[in-house]
């Protein structure tokens, strides 16, 4: 069973960009513009090579499973002829709505791309990801593989860093999580799992806790929490999932 996912793009100069293509499950996968033919722009193309020297200011994925509605949004990143992040996108599977705005407006050049990862809800462990930007308008993902009744250290999407070694110095602003367990992130009791991400520096000192979504929310897309704490060079994020 075929997933796709479709990104609408609005640029400040009033251009919309319609990306989508089929994507590998619980792997990030760069959308392209739609190659169907059903809508008058060049197809397969990356973001920045179709739309260069435009200013992306609002987009939006949503994740379509043929026939279905077990898509899970996970995350969707704008990422730099650098590789790293330099933006990030909201989404949700196939029941969500809307264009927000970015965060902060992105400039179009070749070798930019949008990345989608996306999952299929079930009742099992699951991959967790965290959206974050900072203060300095820097953006990451932070993402892990659940094991059951274990902590589970969440690392950069972009060389496998920790928390504290991929932005020491930062100041959290907002993010995002997900994880598309069907019954949550910690449904067995109260002894095993904890019901959301959680932030601590060196000691074990709570700086922050993120709920999940589950990325296939009812008719709306999944939502930046505005949040504020310091990261410093030993802080970790963790996830610990019960099934």
């Amino acid at each position: 069973m075929a997933t796709n996912a479709s990104i609408i793009c609005k640029f400040s100069d009033g251009t919309i960009g319609y990306l989508r293509n089929a994507i590998t499950l619980d792997s990030a996968t760069e959308v392209k513009t739609d190659a169907s033919g059903l809508v008058n722009q060049a197809g397969n193309l990356s973001i920045g090579q179709a739309f260069q020297n435009k200013t992306l200011i609002a987009a939006s994925v949503k994740i379509q499973t043929d026939s279905a509605t077990t898509g899970a949004f996970g995350y969707a990143s704008i990422v730099g002829v650098g590789g790293n992040v330099i933006g990030i996108i909201q989404g949700s599977g196939s029941s969500g709505a809307g264009l927000p705005k970015l965060k902060r407006p992105i400039r179009m050049t070749t070798g930019v791309k949008i990345n989608v990862f996306a999952q299929t809800i079930g009742d099992a462990v699951q991959y967790a990801s965290l959206a974050v930007y900072y203060a300095s308008g820097r953006a990451d993902v932070f993402q892990g593989l659940a094991v059951d009744a274990t902590d589970v250290s969440m690392t950069s999407v972009v060389g496998g860093l920790t928390l504290g070694e991929a932005a020491q110095g930062e100041r959290v602003v907002c993010y995002y999580a997900t994880y598309p367990a069907t019954n949550g992130l910690a449904d067995i009791g109260i002894t095993d799992g904890v019901n959301a991400l959680f932030a601590e520096d060196s000691s074990g000192q709570l700086k922050s806790m993120m709920y999940t979504a589950k990325g296939n929310m009812d008719g709306e897309l999944v939502e930046f929490v505005e949040d504020s704490f310091m990261i410093q060079q030993n802080d970790t994020l963790t996830l610990r999932a019960n099934v």
